[in-house]
């Protein structure tokens, strides 16, 4: 088994929507250099979205996302990484001009959100390189009297994950 370790940078979509939610971590790839095939452990960091409307702070969320297996994947032949993440997401902080509408780990996906990734050709591990999927992010649960806002907002189809994966060098 082969080693390699990441500085995972990136982003997440929310529907489709100019909103990006920052992605940064690290991941551990175990890989199988004859066959192509790697398991791996990401790790991801807390992210904080703000929106501001004339410098002023409009609404703030904090997210945290949560791999709930190794990330799985091949390279095929053409050199194209296909990697399948799958991960929870907890609203942990939403406040919208000042006022705290959520805060606490109560308000969470239902279920698991799996996330397809690919490279274009070419992609070398020794260098790393940038991987793209859509998805679709599960309905939110346990947001209180505002779940039925928070799924409006941020649930379902077009969702896209951008990263960016920096070879860590020890």
């Amino acid at each position: 088994m082969h080693e390699i370790k990441y500085e995972v940078r990136g982003f997440l979509t929310v529907r489709r929507d100019s909103l990006r939610v920052p992605l940064s971590g690290s991941l551990a790839v175990h890989m199988d250099l004859d066959s192509g095939q790697f398991a791996g452990d990401l790790v991801l960091r807390p992210a904080t979205t703000v929106r501001k409307l004339l410098g002023v702070s409009l609404v703030s969320s904090t997210v945290h996302i949560s791999p709930e297996a190794p990330v799985s994947g091949r390279v095929d032949q053409d050199g194209r990484m296909f990697a399948t993440v799958t991960v929870d997401a907890v609203l942990a902080a939403a406040h919208v001009g000042g006022l705290t509408l959520i805060s606490g780990d109560t308000c969470r996906t239902a279920t698991h959100a799996i996330v397809p990734l690919q490279s274009k050709p070419g992609f070398d591990f020794d260098r790393g390189g940038r991987l793209v999927g859509r998805y679709q992010r599960p309905p939110f649960t346990g947001c209180g009297r505002i779940t039925p806002l928070v799924n409006l907002l941020i649930s379902g189809p077009g969702n896209a994950a951008v990263i960016d994966l920096i070879p860590v060098r020890s």
